[in-house]
């Protein structure tokens, strides 16, 4: 049942900034030096050593004197095998400078280090900056280095800060994540389905510290959050690339960024970090621009088929019939070898698939089978015969990075995406696909979900390292089968969200994000970012027994993606389709159609907000999830500016609730959604 409210209401300005224009000083007294405007004050001992005496972002103290004298980490390789990690108490500190340039001020921090017995010294110079009226500090950082010397990796920038009492820490893993603050240390890659968007965050009810990067590049990372008793201390880990050295100096080529939010999380994630994905390559495309294909766009709803049987088949032709034209059809274990084993070597297909893909879009399906993106099974035939071995990703002693997975327990390898035999074996899979098969798209998995490894193979033609190569050999696979063999009317989807992808496919599967009802409880951080720019599908796993489809979590993960902006489903159509699970089925089918008419709040639109209505709406548990109410609710803000509320009843009796801005209490039927135009 699908129903619609038109409410109007006084429609309030956003909030002013958090504080008044001010533009930023450098004052320098008894050693010390402070960079101040009237967000931030940081105050550094500048004469004999380096520390962060005092640090208030955004009315905040933070740090403490004596917490920060290692701002870096730096492991070198030298020409004759050296490989020291060093430090700032490695080095002798040469003391601060001050640069002036329009809109900001800079402080330089300077170290020199012993690496040889040749009259140089071989600086590293830490660079301080806060732009006038800036709410946040950006740090640089560049090093000096002897002839054919390598930086390999990096801490930077490390940041030691109070632990705030009652703290959690909100991460970007898939839709995003907030976790209890719990003594340790907890890491994200990125990019990956661990660490999508380039930051992590720590809050508590004062408001959040915030930790991030602004690397339009896509270099893989690791963002680390490291717990004691009374501190909580920031890095991140970068492997690093030869190419980010230039006539003998080190370059990071990113700033990171700190700063404090006492208006909480929320805000400072669409404040500080939104509006820099605008900047960046994959986030400067608004969905108008792009040429997703309309079928995708109307999907609205997916299964997940498994195997290539009887059961299968007839069980995907009930759910197209049931919801009718445009269902979208996930197809996994379609190739002649078992799951997760010889890749790349899908094809043949099984003999009966091709037959099966043409009955499901006959009974007005889309049919998009599953290819892996990132794995070669060095045990394959086509391992030795194609070369994989030649576009193998490679550590530093030249040995393979091998993966292992629970489905298979077979060795997997990792190639190298900037390898033109990888290129050829993707392309030709998807040629053949289309063409022998004929199916309306392909998933390409791992693209989005894994994280780059750092690859020495000096004849894959990139920088030795980490860096860019990874983004940018992804970014020229996906480029070519777009450009030279995507037919009309296809479509390409990846699982996960990894931010630098999402311009690259029409769909992504974002099903990995962890939930415990005490510990782990998923946030909508994702779509508060890229909702405007990126389709979505699925929120979770779903349940894989029929007894446990009527349990809740099914209704509550179909209910949570059609809030946050993803098309729902991804669920096993043997259970779906299962006559015991009828009302879920049903469920699912309701908010398929009622998303069919809220494509445009959906696509274009921004989440703001998730909402508790008030009145009539009691509370349940959600396996896996926690507590939560029957009755949930959403905020979205369409292209033209008008706001849309998004209501949804799981509950199978009606309920009579309120939200802020609606004059009277409406009701929503039993297992229906709402939408109220504000």
């Amino acid at each position: 049942m699908i129903e619609r409210l038109t409410v109007f209401v006084a429609l309030f300005l956003l909030p002013a900034g958090v504080f008044a224009a001010e533009k930023t000083v450098v004052t320098s007294a008894d050693g010390l030096y402070t960079l101040s405007n009237a967000a931030v004050e940081a105050v550094f001992s500048g004469k004999d050593f380096f520390d962060i005496r005092k640090l208030v972002l955004g009315g905040k103290s933070v740090v403490h004197e004596g917490m920060n004298r290692t701002p870096w980490i730096l492991i070198y390789k030298g020409v004759q095998g050296e490989n020291p990690e060093l430090k700032p108490e490695h080095a002798v500190y040469k003391g601060v400078q001050v640069r002036e340039e329009p809109g900001a001020k800079t402080l330089v921090f300077t170290w020199e280090l012993t690496l040889d017995y040749s009259s140089a010294k071989y600086p590293v110079r830490m660079s301080v900056t806060l732009p006038d009226e800036g709410e946040l500090l950006a740090w640089d950082l560049e090093a000096d280095l002897p002839e054919k010397w390598l930086v390999t990796d990096l801490k930077f920038p490390r940041l030691v800060v109070g632990r705030p009492a009652g703290a959690r820490v909100i991460t970007t893993e898939g839709w995003g994540v907030e976790r209890k603050l719990e003594i340790g240390t907890f890491q994200a890659r990125y990019p990956s389905h661990a660490s999508s968007m380039q930051f992590i965050l720590v809050h508590n009810p004062e408001g959040a510290f915030y930790y991030g990067t602004e690397d339009r590049r896509g270099c893989g990372k690791t963002y680390s959050a490291e717990c004691s008793p009374s501190t909580v201390t920031f890095s991140n880990a970068i492997p690093a690339s030869a190419g980010w050295i230039s006539r003998g100096t080190f370059r990071l080529p990113w700033r990171s960024l700190t700063g404090f939010n006492p208006r909480g999380w929320e805000d400072a994630v669409v404040r500080w970090y939104r509006p820099f994905t605008f900047t960046t390559e994959w986030g400067s495309k608004p969905l108008a621009v792009r040429t997703i294909p309309q079928w995708c766009y109307d999907a609205d709803a997916w299964v997940r088929a498994r195997h290539v049987t009887d059961a299968t088949l007839d069980a995907v032709l009930r759910a197209a019939e049931f919801f009718g034209p445009g269902l979208g059809v996930h197809w996994y274990f379609w190739h002649n070898h078992p799951y997760d084993t010889h890749y790349p070597d899908y094809l043949p297909a099984q003999s009966r698939f091709a037959g099966m893909v043409h009955q499901a879009q006959q009974a007005g399906a889309r049919v998009t089978p599953y290819i892996n993106g990132r794995l070669w099974d060095p045990a394959a035939g086509s391992y030795r015969r194609d070369r994989g071995f030649e576009a193998s990703c490679r550590k530093p002693d030249g040995s393979l990075y091998t993966e292992i997975y629970p489905t298979s327990r077979v060795l997997n390898t990792v190639t190298c995406p900037s390898t033109d035999i990888w290129h050829r074996k993707i392309i030709g899979l998807i040629d053949s696909l289309q063409q022998g098969i004929g199916v309306d798209g392909i998933y390409v998995d791992q693209i989005a979900a894994a994280a780059p490894e750092p690859c020495w193979n000096p004849r894959h033609g990139h920088p030795l390292g980490g860096g860019d190569f990874w983004y940018d050999g992804y970014r020229r696979l996906i480029g070519k089968i777009r450009t030279g063999h995507l037919s009309e009317g296809r479509i390409l989807t990846s699982e996960e969200n990894a931010e630098c992808y999402i311009d690259l496919f029409d769909m992504l599967l974002v099903v990995n994000t962890p939930h415990e009802a005490e510990r782990c409880v998923i946030r909508p951080v994702f779509p508060m970012v890229y909702s405007d720019r990126a389709v979505t599908s699925a929120f979770t796993y779903t349940p894989t027994r029929v007894e446990k489809m009527g349990a809740g979590d099914f209704r509550y993960e179909l209910a949570k993606a059609l809030l946050w902006g993803g098309q729902i489903g991804w669920v096993d159509p043997v259970l779906l389709m299962d006559k015991r699970v009828e009302r879920e089925a049903r469920f699912m089918r309701n908010l398929m159609q009622f998303r069919r008419g809220v494509h445009d709040v959906v696509y274009g639109g921004l989440f703001l907000r998730e909402l508790t209505p008030s009145g009539d709406n009691p509370e349940v548990e959600i396996p896996g999830f926690g507590r939560d109410t029957r009755v949930l609710a959403a905020e979205w803000r369409k292209p033209d500016g008008s706001r849309v509320y998004l209501v949804v009843n799981m509950d199978d009796v009606r309920h009579r609730v309120s939200l802020p801005g609606v004059e009277k209490p409406f009701e929503v039927a039993a297992a229906s959604c709402r939408r109220i135009d504000l």
